[in-house]
């Protein structure tokens, strides 16, 4: 779980728990440093969220020369982003679907027609016995450009020509850009949104923050770009 917490008038993370209690242990985040993780509505004292028996300084350590206290109204709860509904996000799937497989049945198109298919099943003989081993290859190909394809446009630019059609973009849980890692493995955790009879992409209607299940795995959101 990453953790922010306000030194000065900066705001300082992320850092994992054991980190911040290492500081806390050190001095450098008291009872009263101001912390916030995901899914707090605002930044309290480390005092209310520290886990028990951890001990803590009961005052703020003294700032610096030239350096103001800390005030609450100039550290933000949590980034100002809009998170994406579900139906605009189920637009920008659906060009990217576009983006994806229309190259795809292009060339299925060429080579079925190339291997005389038509002309197989208009003449009654069926589909060629080698179109369920096409069809099969079809999809494993289509999966593989689909992690290709949402790895370089997220991993880069942070959003698919779909999302940027629609104004979205991909942010990790503290706004910063997501990476070409994350963006992988949130490129295959999609898959799985997918073979669950695409209950993971329908859950993003009921979160708070519009997640769907690769969102939840990879500590993503999609927002409105700004």
């Amino acid at each position: 779980m990453n953790w922010y917490y306000a030194l000065g008038q900066q705001q300082v993370g992320p850092v994992t728990d054991e980190q911040l209690q290492a500081l806390a242990k050190d001095g450098v985040v008291t009872g009263d440093t101001l912390v916030w993780r995901d899914g707090m509505a605002n930044w309290q004292p480390y005092r209310t969220v520290a886990p028990p028996g951890l001990a803590l300084s009961p005052a703020a350590t003294p700032p610096a020369p030239g350096i103001a206290e800390p005030v609450r109204s100039q550290i933000t709860s949590a980034p100002e982003v809009e998170f994406a509904g579900f139906w605009i996000r189920f637009v920008a799937k659906i060009l990217d679907g576009f983006v994806i497989g229309i190259p795809i049945g292009i060339v299925v198109m060429v080579l079925f027609i190339a291997a005389g298919g038509f002309a197989a099943a208009s003449h009654g003989r069926g589909m060629p016995a080698w179109m369920p081993a096409v069809q099969i290859g079809v999809q494993l190909i289509g999966s593989a450009l689909s992690i290709l394809y949402n790895t370089i446009a997220i991993g880069a630019w942070g959003t698919t020509l779909g999302k940027k059609a629609c104004g979205l973009k991909v942010i990790k849980a503290d706004g910063s850009p997501v990476g070409y890692g994350r963006a992988c493995g949130r490129a295959f955790s999609e898959i799985l949104s997918g073979l669950i009879c695409y209950i993971g992409y329908i859950i993003a209607g009921f979160d708070s923050q519009k997640r769907a299940l690769h969102d939840h795995m990879c500590e993503t959101r999609v927002v409105r770009a700004r």
